[in-house]
């Protein structure tokens, strides 16, 4: 080769690295977007959905901007193939949904050249699978195959460590069913008695092609997504069926939250919740399969109405599982959100101790200084911190066996190492109520409890007892450990860390 085409050649491989290194989301940007276009469910380009496909104005700027989300979202990208388990072994099915943290903004390459650190979360996970879309979700883009960070899209959510954790500890095959959307919420968007997501069912027989061809599906849409996680459940168990595959449904995990900030209080976030858990239950077939649900963030009346929800839903055995990352007094008006740290408000009081135990996020602007005569680890908490507070890859993948450790504990009777719930975060740094009359500070790290005392004390709702279903550890010390404490008090107000769905 001459000298002058290996310099042409260098050149070219120059700029198409220097295109594929722009081709970054801008989450500020799009935020900032949303504001000016009223839109108050988009908060950063995860939540943007089948906007990149628009042939418009809108579609261009959203190419630009969301750059690596719309490339995920490429209607031109490959259907994954379908690669069923064994018929040999009932295989455990798990219903996940939710909204953008449950979707998931942690890379899967970041988990990839991770694998000194999360060996077990390589490549396909044994005895573990997925079923779902490939992205962008379509009536023709459902697969099931075996469980891989990266199949479906270039990021990923809870699914990869909670279908690990779920396989590691009861040795029984597991298959996370995943329909989650961006920047949603429940008082209509996953609502089932909303217009868009009801469908003539006297004429229904019960099939997903029914569905596709008559209910009027739209995955493009935030209006349809109960309508459409239903044709889900019935692609997942026809397949399944189809495929001589013996299966049960376990559980559903559910991420969500945020979204209902603005529409009323606990008691109606909670009546919201219950009424999309029942209907999940409804078209899986189980009147009580067992809920495990996460996404309050720091929000106190989200709290309050998910903790509602558990004790009003059909059939009881509903769970909701948060960790003290930080509490909010609310006292004041800063609201955190996906690009708010509320860092400097007087209402926030960050526990340090997560931080402390687990590592420092990189991009954190007070680790070098916080850690300085300190053995400080770095743990990769955030996607980018502070433009974009969902989940990096650790930060998932801890949330994903927080999720499986408090299902196995409160709805299973298997043996839960304590390797396992030593490293939890969930029982390493409790979240709990607020003592009557106390409200959150520095060092009291507790949520505001606004339900009623009627309601908190009904015999005639469930309650924590009816949901216990007896999971145990080979340590009962592991349990109820909270530490950096003691620096939380002092170094609180230093930094914010908050996760958001």
């Amino acid at each position: 080769m001459t000298r002058s085409c290996l310099i042409f050649t260098a050149l070219a491989w120059l700029f198409l690295t220097a295109r594929v290194s722009a081709c970054v989301d801008d989450d500020v940007r799009i935020a900032e977007l949303a504001v000016q276009q009223g839109r108050t469910d988009i908060s950063a380009c995860v939540d943007v959905l089948g906007g990149c496909a628009l042939q418009d104005q809108m579609g261009q700027t959203l190419r630009e901007v969301c750059c690596q989300t719309c490339s995920d979202n490429d209607t031109g990208n490959g259907v994954v193939e379908t690669s069923l388990p064994g018929t040999d072994e009932t295989i455990q099915v798990y219903l996940l949904a939710g909204q953008s943290e449950c979707t998931g903004q942690a890379l899967a390459t970041d988990l990839d050249a991770d694998s000194q650190g999360y060996p077990e979360l390589q490549g396909d996970i044994p005895g573990v699978w997925f079923a779902g879309y490939a992205s962008p979700a379509a009536t023709d883009r459902f697969f099931i195959a075996p469980m891989n960070a990266g199949t479906d899209r270039s990021f990923f959510g809870p699914e990869i460590s909670f279908g690990e954790r779920m396989y590691a500890v009861t040795g029984k095959r597991t298959m996370v069913m995943k329909y989650c959307v961006g920047g949603t919420q429940v008082f209509s968007q996953w609502n089932p008695e909303e217009a868009d997501n009801m469908w003539d069912t006297s004429a229904d027989d019960g099939s997903a092609q029914w569905m596709a061809d008559n209910a009027g599906l739209d995955f493009n849409s935030k209006t349809h997504l109960f309508k459409n996680m239903v044709y889900t459940i019935r692609r997942t168990k026809e397949a399944l069926t189809n495929g001589g595959v013996p299966h049960e449904w376990a559980g559903i995990v559910w991420v969500q939250g945020q979204g209902d900030l603005i529409r009323g209080d606990w008691k109606v976030f909670g009546e919201n919740t219950a009424r999309v858990w029942n209907g999940f239950r409804q078209h899986i077939g189980s009147d009580d399969v067992p809920i495990i649900d996460t996404g309050c963030s720091t929000h106190n009346q989200l709290k309050s109405g998910k903790e509602y929800a558990t004790q009003i839903v059909k059939g009881c055995k509903a769970k909701n599982v948060e960790f003290a990352l930080a509490s909010n007094d609310d006292m004041s008006d800063c609201v955190p959100g996906p690009t708010e740290t509320c860092q400097d408000a007087t209402n926030m009081h960050t526990n340090v101790g997560p931080s402390l135990y687990y590592g420092y996020d990189p991009r954190f602007p007070e680790a070098e200084r916080l850690c300085q005569g300190a053995s400080c680890k770095e743990f990769n908490w955030y996607r980018k911190f502070p433009e974009n507070l969902h989940s990096a890859y650790e930060g998932m993948i801890l949330k994903g066996r927080m999720l499986a450790n408090a299902f196995l504990s409160e709805f299973t009777s298997a043996t839960i190492p304590s390797a396992f719930l030593d490293e939890d975060v969930a029982r390493r740094f409790p979240w709990n109520r607020c003592p009557d009359g106390t409200l959150p500070s520095d060092g009291n790290f507790c949520w505001i409890d606004y339900r009623d005392e009627s309601v908190i004390s009904s015999s005639e709702l469930c309650n924590a007892t009816s949901n216990t279903g007896g999971g145990t550890t080979d340590d009962s010390s592991a349990t109820g450990m909270m530490v950096g404490q003691g620096l939380g008090m002092i170094l609180g107000t230093a930094i914010g860390l908050f996760f958001f769905v």
